[in-house]
């Protein structure tokens, strides 16, 4: 199938919205995943199963909740603006029918915490990804990782990266970023040594004029940035080659595990706070609840006062 019939739909309907450059690209994106999966499957006129199915197999690619609820809104407006406009644009009677109107969003449970990474794990990807190094996608991949583990930045946030946005200020090499439902790069990370080093070697196998910090390196790249399901397939690769793929953690549970190791070497609730770049401080207490919890030992405690009552009764 060369072109979906809802390919050129999807034109119109962004067309006609008055968004943000950012938001035009993020539905977009959205928009296409959909397609592609139709064009896959042979589906012309998808049915409200066919939209389960679809999500169902988002989830098994490792999206989260939050992304699948992004994607059922998406098309719940989408195929709104379908019914509302299917006079005006002459579409045929099966877009009368709202086919998203039986599916709902998911509950998204903020109490409940993401796998991370142990101290001793993460220093195992980062060894592997290192010494594994060949291709300039090996030096990209470790790049990414370290500077996701050791900053907590996004995976939108890396995706936006350019190189213009390093700049040196006095002796500290800092990353400016475009944070979530940001415009512009208007916040910054510290760029460590070792993570300065990894960037600028794989910097230096690059002779493209490409802007952005960190692309694709395919025949088959299509756009100048990585897209979500590019960084979601990446990690979810490196981290079964690392040997790590049992542990279930994502490329977002790196941000997860660099606030735990934050909050893990004494650092405050704020510290952390700042660090994650949390508007509500509400929003990290979940780390700092997290922490306690891998702190609090009542299962050895308990034990020890078992085997120490034993010990004194036979004693």
């Amino acid at each position: 199938m060369n072109e979906h019939p809802l390919e050129p739909l999807i034109h119109q309907y962004l067309a006609d919205k008055d968004i943000t450059q950012g938001t035009y690209d993020l539905f977009k994106t959205t928009l296409n995943q959909y397609v592609n999966y139709l064009k896959e499957h042979q589906i012309i006129y998808p049915k409200t199963s066919d939209v389960v199915d679809f999500l169902e197999w988002k989830k098994s690619e490792g999206c989260s909740v939050r992304w699948t609820n992004h994607q059922i809104t998406t098309l719940k407006n989408f195929y709104q603006y379908l019914r509302l406009n299917q006079q005006r644009l002459g579409l045929s009677d099966v877009y009368a029918f709202d086919l998203m109107q039986p599916i709902k969003r998911e509950p998204i449970d903020h109490n409940v915490f993401k796998p991370t990474l142990s101290k001793e794990e993460a220093k195992q990807l980062l060894s592997y990804l290192k010494n594994r190094r060949q291709t300039k996608s090996e030096y990209r991949d470790y790049a990414i990782v370290y500077l996701m583990l050791t900053t907590g930045v996004r995976s939108i946030e890396v995706r936006r990266a350019k190189r213009k946005d390093l700049k040196r200020v006095k002796d500290q090499l800092v990353l400016y970023i475009q944070g979530k439902g940001r415009t512009s790069a208007d916040a910054y990370v510290k760029i460590p040594k070792g993570l300065e080093e990894a960037i600028n070697d794989y910097l230096s196998l690059r002779v493209d004029t490409n802007p952005f910090l960190f692309i694709g390196h395919s025949r088959h790249q299509t756009t100048p940035y990585l897209s979500r399901s590019f960084v979601i397939k990446m990690f979810k690769q490196l981290m079964k080659d690392a040997g790590l793929e049992e542990s279930k953690v994502t490329a977002h549970g790196l941000r997860h595990t660099a606030a735990t190791m934050n909050l893990q070497r004494g650092a405050s609730l704020e510290s952390t706070r700042q660090f994650l770049r949390h508007e509500d401080v509400s929003t990290t207490l979940i780390y700092a609840h997290h922490v306690a919890q891998l702190l609090d030992e009542p299962e050895n405690e308990i034990e020890r006062l078992i085997l120490n009552d034993t010990h004194k009764e036979e004693t």
